[in-house]
């Protein structure tokens, strides 16, 4: 009788240890928060497309990347491989602007980064194509400039400049200092 009271003895200690490290781990843990590495992003992802409207519901742009990173605590986003698409009041696609790298600062200021290439995809559009290193561009205001020397590439002129500035909304451009322009008629 002995060996069988000792091991119910046994056998309740084992149960209640069980319990114990059960109510310890679910019912009575603190809950530990960690706060993110401002040095990691918060989130990644690949392959993103996102589209922007704007207070009359009308969509403004799109903007399409391979992989993004962002960054909360320093407020911005990093992109891989950016096309941004603009459209106008018709809702028709106007300008495609794509770069190798883009920081997006506050979600407003776009910068975007080495190899930047803007096509005008307005059918009757006099301005075709412009290059240059960098661009910041104001999604919100439809701002943009460059301190990079740009080249304009239109129907039968060419033009370069060491900055720009405009506006994709009003279609508005100015080549700022060491402006040289060749011109070639049209012939129809």
């Amino acid at each position: 009788m002995t060996f069988q009271h000792l091991g119910i003895i046994i056998l309740l200690g084992i149960c209640g240890m069980a319990g114990y490290y059960l109510l310890n781990q679910h019912y009575f843990a603190i809950e530990v928060q960690v706060a993110p590495d401002t040095e990691k992003p918060l989130f990644t992802a690949d392959n993103v497309k996102s589209t922007s409207y704007n207070e009359q519901g009308i969509r403004s742009h799109t903007l399409d990347a391979n992989h993004i990173e962002h960054y909360q605590k320093l407020e911005k986003t990093h992109f891989n491989a950016p096309v941004l698409w603009t459209y106008n009041y018709d809702m028709a696609e106007e300008w495609r602007i794509s770069s190798a790298f883009a920081v997006l600062e506050n979600s407003r200021y776009l910068m975007m980064k080495e190899n930047v290439r803007i096509f005008n995809l307005l059918p009757n559009a006099q301005i075709k194509v412009i290059t240059t290193k960098a661009l910041t561009l104001d999604l919100t205001s439809q701002d943009f400039w460059s301190e990079t020397e740009t080249k304009i590439t239109g129907v039968g002129f060419q033009t370069r400049g060491q900055r720009i500035k405009g506006n994709f909304g009003s279609h508005q451009m100015e080549l700022i200092e060491q402006v040289k322009s060749r011109y070639e008629p049209v012939i129809k």
